[in-house]
């Protein structure tokens, strides 16, 4: 079989390699999709200085070619989810038994091998089994949907509370309709006003342009009060210590992504205000739960519009994203097809 590798920034190429199932439990995938996102695009650009040879592919779905006889959720032609984050099997969490808390988990396409490949061979607790009401481009934000579940279940959210999501990227546009889901209201910022049309098209209420008016604009919509919680999306553009404008004293600030540049925050009106700060990233305890939902349409994917290309043309299409690194931009989702 073909697997994709980077192996130095803008050097992506391929091998071959055997891969078949050798115990009862593990089961062999076709991949037929995977998501382009910033995991993959950064490491070919070597923006955030990976170990190379980097094995690309963090969200991805396939079809179940072969399953092992002791596979009990799986079988041949089951639709499933690759799971992006894996336990490492050794740290003290996993030897008790407490893998979806692993304290040193592998990343798909980061730190352990992706799924930029055609056939993969995974234990089935790795897999994730698809309903037919879940189409498979819906299915590759899986990981995405379980992070935002991760988010919202660390701000203890409360009818009605407003929570102001910094960033309006896919993350944050998914989480702002999840919060909306959970009966809460976000409150979604950014600079760029095409993302926050698009938000508006997904059914997010609030969302507003990061100008000199945003701390007048969220005190009116919240009577005053401002946000119960800050949520700051990873490589928004905007400051790690931008938050702090927008949460009212003694709530909290969530910092999400799947990466993180470096920065820096002046921490001074955090402290004032009594805030918590924490973080949420790599979440592999929500799939089900992200599964669930997307059953239950809890979010609009139609406004995204995301392009797809077949895998011959991943190169072309990381290539594609060289104004967007230089520039330090959001990188947009791109669907590569591997069928």
């Amino acid at each position: 079989m073909k697997i994709w590798k980077i192996l130095s920034p803008k050097v992506l190429t391929s091998e071959e390699r055997p891969d078949n199932i050798t115990t009862t439990t593990q089961a062999k995938v076709k991949v037929t999709k995977m998501l382009l996102s910033g995991a993959e695009i950064r490491a070919f650009y070597g923006t955030l200085k990976p170990k190379y040879p980097v094995y690309p592919g963090r969200f991805a779905v396939g079809v179940v070619t072969e399953a092992g006889e002791g596979c009990l959720t799986v079988e041949k032609n089951t639709r499933v989810y690759l799971h992006d984050v894996l336990p490492c099997n050794s740290c003290e969490r996993c030897v008790s038994g407490k893998g979806d808390l692993c304290a040193s988990p592998k990343i798909a396409g980061v730190n352990t091998e992706g799924y930029m490949r055609d056939f993969v061979v995974a234990e089935e607790a790795a897999l994730s089994p698809l309903p037919p009401s879940v189409p498979d481009e819906e299915a590759l934000f899986i990981g995405i949907v379980s992070i935002c579940e991760a988010v919202i279940d660390k701000l203890h959210i409360a009818k009605g509370m407003h929570i102001a999501v910094i960033g309006a990227s896919e993350l944050g546009n998914i989480l702002s309709q999840l919060l909306i889901y959970h009966q809460a209201v976000p409150i979604l910022i950014d600079s760029d006003e095409e993302k926050l049309k698009t938000a508006a098209a997904c059914g997010i209420y609030y969302t507003l342009k990061a100008d000199a008016d945003l701390k007048d604009n969220i005190s009116r919509i919240t009577g005053g009060r401002l946000a119960s919680g800050s949520v700051h999306t990873a490589f928004c553009g905007l400051a790690p210590d931008f938050p702090f404008q927008t949460t009212a004293p003694d709530g909290i600030v969530v910092y999400t992504g799947f990466a993180f540049p470096d920065s820096t925050a002046q921490l001074k009106t955090a402290m004032e205000n009594r805030l918590t700060l924490t973080t949420v990233t790599n979440d592999s305890t929500y799939y089900a739960s992200a599964i669930n939902l997307l059953v239950n349409k809890a979010v609009h994917f139609a406004p995204f519009r995301f392009a797809s290309s077949p895998i011959a043309d991943a190169e072309s299409s990381l290539l594609s994203y060289q104004k967007s690194i230089e520039n330090c931009e959001a990188l947009p989702y791109k669907i590569l097809t591997l069928v």
